[in-house]
């Protein structure tokens, strides 16, 4: 294949790609989770510039502009949780059976970083375990570093309270469970099938 067949190639592939990404009514959820990391950066941030200057004896006038980044940072606390009221609602909508099992944020942010409802639905076990650990599989593959056990899934309740060992086989169980969900979603399948609590058997078991 010549280079320009071969760009062509290429360009049609990424266009369909980014077609597919916009078209879906998960897109809105996908804009909403990404902001809300966004606004978590500039709160922390805003949080922790508050506080080094509160220490330094601010004059009156510094305590007055004080006051107004601390509404700042509550204003952003407000959007970041109206937000997260949005996308409880939407995934609820769009993947109902996957949320319940991830929770709506945190599912959220798996289907983020997956690009589409469908790119998710397709995707194997093994890679919804590692969503949101690419820089490390990426030194992994590179020899710099241990192979990733999880990515977002760290952050689920379920991962959260075991101890580090164990880890890596309840991210595999839980992945593996996600897998199943974003399928059912995405076909629209009406089996009746608690995924979170066969998860929380088999983790309980390990």
């Amino acid at each position: 294949m010549d280079r320009k067949r071969l760009r062509e190639k290429l360009m049609k592939k990424t266009q369909t790609e980014i077609a597919e990404n916009l078209a879906g009514a998960e897109v809105h959820i996908i804009k909403a989770v990404k902001l809300i990391s966004d606004l978590d950066a500039v709160s922390n941030l805003l949080k922790e510039n508050v506080i080094d200057w509160e220490k330094r004896n601010p004059g009156e006038g510094a305590i007055k502009m004080l006051d107004q980044l601390k509404q700042n940072q509550i204003s952003i606390e407000t959007e970041k949780q109206e937000l997260t009221n949005f996308i409880e609602k939407e995934m609820d909508k769009e993947l109902p059976v996957f949320a319940s099992v991830a929770g709506a944020v945190l599912g959220a942010k798996i289907l983020a970083q997956a690009g589409s409802k469908k790119r998710l639905a397709f995707l194997p076990a093994s890679t919804v375990q590692l969503l949101g650990a690419e820089k490390a599989l990426f030194n992994h593959l590179k020899k710099q570093g241990q192979c990733p056990k999880h990515g977002h899934l760290f952050n689920h309740p379920l991962i959260q309270k075991l101890p580090k060992q164990k880890r890596g086989k309840a991210a595999r169980i839980l992945a593996g469970k996600l897998a199943i969900a974003a399928k059912m979603d995405y076909f629209g399948s009406t089996t009746d099938i608690d995924l979170l609590g066969d998860a929380e058997k088999k983790i309980a078991n390990l």
